[in-house]
């Protein structure tokens, strides 16, 4: 067989080597994308058929459908799943050689075959299950006929055209005859028009940047009219084209024409394009640079699409790509006989980079995989180059010139050959090995929920599994319905990080605790649980719970006596105790622990959430926190459970009396649900705030409506007000103004300060004055408040029914003794106090 002939099928079975390899292991697992597109594709098989996803911010369709066509042949998992982009990369492969070879010659074909085949990029896309794998063969597709047309509408033979002479002869234009010369229409030319328009159209279905496909094929047009080689058959094939083209995308268009939100709503999350329409270019300059040093500097920095920033060549094949690319450019001041391929190359690669340079998360692999095919054809370019040059000059130095055929095999034995090695060595190493092995790439394709579900489907009969999840409610029992083949034993889902549950006592029940890598058991469940290290696997550990005697004993040491709580909750649970573990400082955080017992069960779409909070005398509430890691439509009568929440405190707490409270939330309703006493709130009990040993700085940028250091004119000199919020500042009379002051104490005040607030005219004409309130309630005078430390006020002012309508400045003064007497007219810098902004009063009809 000729060599020439061998090699595209040589590389191609390399190609597929590299891609079927350890499918099963690498990668690891299932990321979050993979996994709902898994879900999905199972939902079209039980009959659902859209034309467009919604779930995970929207998926077009294509994907889905092959993936469930997979499932069908092959059975639901991880496996039938990556072999649908296995096809298509290579598919990528194997389309780079037609192409290359029409564009340019042989020798660049198999080198962009050979590039597509063993690089990092390529390989590793390839094993992935998402989308953006199906844009590059379909954009080939698409590119290919589109050449074809136009090449074949020009050197097609017909009325007017058979007796011409070729202006120029190359096998690689299609600038041959004049084009006043040809004729309109032309059957080989308007098929390949038609193929080009049916692949383009389906580029639409595979994924967001498929959507700069329209523009490339005009800008392609436009470079061609612009040279004037555009023929009246060029408009008779474009019109073609877009026709076919605007035909298969109608569909998926008119979804998007009734949900406009769908179209928008993932480009509208990561596009820096907003910030250059308002004049802020820095963005779209810093991305738009970032990717184009995605080449040899520095890559895709996430584990999920690279390894660790690595850039898509090393330095010596990145040259190759650079000279390629740049021979591109110098070919566009060649006859434009000889310029067609190179500015093909060039449009495709811009366009295919645009996603890159405006949207952040730059350089991303993804977003910009339809350039991947054009960025191995400019290294193979530069590569063909090189070789030809070292040729030349060795058969210079020769004077036994050597046969063509000779000439020939040694380019692609030589330095070629190295080169490919040396790609082959570096990507394999660093895909199969590295990024394999990284602790970032297991973490994101979820190694551990692969094996876990590996070791719960070999042990079905072994009892009832309850597994500790990150993301318990939907993505790792997503994973774990694929890697179980779409037919996963029942488990108990739960976070272990936040919650632990036990079967009821007179059930028997003796479950498998799993706790993954990523969903680790909190330490204060160590007493509850009994390690079993001959069952665990490298990603997971199992326990078993200890006897009845040592539950009761951990119990009793967590709980205080006087935590028990006992409240039933809308006949759904009792909230059976609470302990606080910690202190409440300023600045720092606690933890809640609650324990409750499900007194029924639950429908499974029920969504209950415990919600504890840190209130003070006048009912702020300070710090809360929510949450609730077993599913309440999971619960079952008599089961208990165990929910730790940690609050986080402000850094200008005020040390005071606080109280802590709980509430169960239903989050379908955003309700709480009532106690049998009839009041949704629970009293847990007391806990006193004290001030952190050292000041706990604040940013003041941070703070609403920041301020510098504000003085009063007058008393109080020794605090600042630094910033400050009017909760609602339209108010009817008789409501409440909320607010909140942040103040930074200078120095210790010599004395115990009120505050009084006024509304004025903006003139400075007092209309309405609270009575003066000391700060923090009363529960902390100003003569303890320390230097350097940060304090938060919140006050409820209520407003006098006998206030009018109107738009009024809120001020506010420091002063000593409460009757006080303050100017009926303050003007301008007169004013001794602080100005806290506009306050609407509004009718109260």
């Amino acid at each position: 067989m000729n060599l020439h002939r061998l090699l595209p099928i040589v590389i191609l079975l390399l190609a597929f080597f590299l891609r079927v390899i350890a499918i099963d292991r690498i990668p690891p697992g299932l990321s979050h994308d993979e996994a709902y597109n898994g879900v999905t594709a199972i939902q079209v098989l039980d009959g659902q058929r859209p034309i467009f996803f919604e779930i995970n911010k929207g998926i077009e369709p294509l994907i889905i459908y092959l993936e469930a066509l997979a499932f069908y042949a092959f059975g639901i998992g991880p496996v039938p799943m990556r072999l649908v982009n296995v096809i298509c990369g290579l598919l990528t492969v194997a389309l780079a050689y037609p192409l290359a070879k029409r564009l340019f010659n042989r020798r660049v074909a198999l080198l962009a075959m050979a590039g597509l085949a063993i690089s990092f990029w390529a390989i590793f896309t390839s094993r992935l299950a998402l989308r953006a794998v199906m844009l590059p063969p379909l954009l080939m597709l698409t590119l290919y006929f589109l050449w074809r047309g136009m090449e074949t509408g020009v050197r097609g033979q017909g009325s007017g055209v058979s007796n011409q002479k070729p202006v120029v002869s190359n096998q690689n234009s299609f600038s041959t005859y004049p084009p006043s010369s040809l004729p309109i229409f032309h059957l080989p030319s308007s098929i390949f028009f038609a193929f080009s328009g049916l692949a383009a159209g389906a580029t639409m279905y595979t994924y967001l940047s498929s959507r700069f496909v329209p523009l490339l094929i005009a800008a392609i047009f436009a470079y061609q009219l612009l040279r004037r080689q555009v023929t009246k058959g060029y408009w008779l094939g474009l019109l073609l084209l877009f026709l076919l083209w605007a035909i298969i995308f109608a569909p998926l268009a008119a979804y998007f024409w009734q949900h406009a939100a769908s179209f928008t709503e993932r480009s509208n999350q990561v596009s820096t394009l907003p910030y250059a329409l308002n004049g802020d270019f820095g963005p779209l300059l810093r991305h738009t640079g970032r990717t184009l040093g995605m080449f040899t500097f520095h890559g895709d920095e996430t584990d999920r699409y690279n390894l660790d920033g690595r850039p898509v060549f090393d330095w010596l094949n990145g040259l190759l790509f650079y000279l390629g690319l740049g021979l591109a450019l110098l070919r566009l001041r060649q006859p434009v006989n000889r310029s067609g391929a190179a500015a093909l190359l060039l449009l495709w690669f811009f366009f295919m980079l645009l996603p890159g340079f405006i949207t952040d998360d730059s350089p991303h692999f993804l977003r910009t995989i339809g350039a991947m095919p054009v960025v191995y054809l400019f290294w193979a370019i530069g590569l063909d180059w090189v070789s030809q040059r070292i040729e030349e000059a060795r058969t210079r130095g020769r004077e036994d010139a050597r046969s063509s055929l000779t000439l020939h095999a040694s380019r692609f034995t030589l330095l070629p050959l190295a080169l490919t090695l040396l790609m082959l060595f570096h990507g394999g190493y660093d895909y199969f090995i590295r990024w394999a092995n990284a602790a970032e790439a297991r973490t994101i394709y979820g190694a551990d929920i692969a094996e876990v579900s590996r070791y719960v489907n070999a042990t079905r009969d072994e009892g009832l599994a309850a597994i500790s999840a990150e993301y318990y409610r939907d993505l790792d029992p997503f994973r774990f319905s694929l890697h179980s083949y779409g037919r996963p034993p029942f488990v108990i889902w739960f976070d272990g990080r936040q919650s632990l549950a036990f079967p009821p006592p007179e059930s028997g029940l003796s479950p498998r605790y799993i706790f993954p890598r990523s969903a680790p058991p909190a330490e204060l469940w160590q007493p509850f649980l009994q390690p079993v290290p001959a069952e665990s696997g490298q990603e997971y550990m199992l326990y078993h719970l200890p006897p009845a005697t040592v539950l009761r004993q951990a119990e009793t040491a967590l709980f205080s006596p006087q935590n028990k709580v006992g409240v039933k909750v809308n006949d759904d649970l009792v909230l059976s105790a609470y302990q606080l573990l910690g202190s409440v400082t300023s600045g720092g955080k606690f933890q809640v622990l609650l324990a409750w017992q499900a007194l029924r069960a639950l429908p499974p779409e029920t969504d209950y959430t415990f919600l504890v909070q840190l209130q003070d005398n006048q009912g702020h509430v300070w710090a809360a926190a929510d949450g609730n890691g077993y599913p309440a439509g999971a619960w079952q009568p008599g089961v208990q459970g165990l929910q730790l929440l940690l609050l986080r405190l402000p850094g200008d707490l005020p040390p005071r009396p606080y109280t802590l409270t709980a509430q169960v939330i239903d989050r379908r309703s955003g309700q709480a649900l009532s106690t049998a006493g009839g009041e949704p709130l629970i009293r847990l009990g007391s806990a006193p705030g004290q001030l952190a040993k050292t000041p706990r700085l604040l940013d003041p940028a941070q703070l609403p409506n920041p301020m510098q250091v504000v003085q009063a004119n007058g008393l109080a000199a020794e605090l600042a007000l630094r910033g400050y919020e009017v909760k609602n500042p339209h108010v009817r009379p008789g409501e409440e103004l909320a607010l909140t002051l942040h103040w930074q104490v200078l120095q210790p005040p010599q004395q115990d300060y009120r505050l009084q607030f006024f509304l004025t005219h903006e003139q400075g004409e007092i209309l309405y004055r609270w009575p003066a309130l000391p700060p923090i309630n009363g529960e902390w005078p100003t003569r303890r408040w320390p230097a350097d430390y940060w304090v938060q006020d919140r006050l409820n002012l209520p407003l006098g029914a006998d206030v009018p309508p109107g738009q009024f400045r809120l001020r506010a003064i420091w002063i000593a003794e409460e009757t006080q007497s303050v100017p009926a007219v303050v003007s301008g810098e007169a004013w001794p106090g602080f100005d806290l902004g506009w306050v609407t009063v509004t009718n109260n009809q």
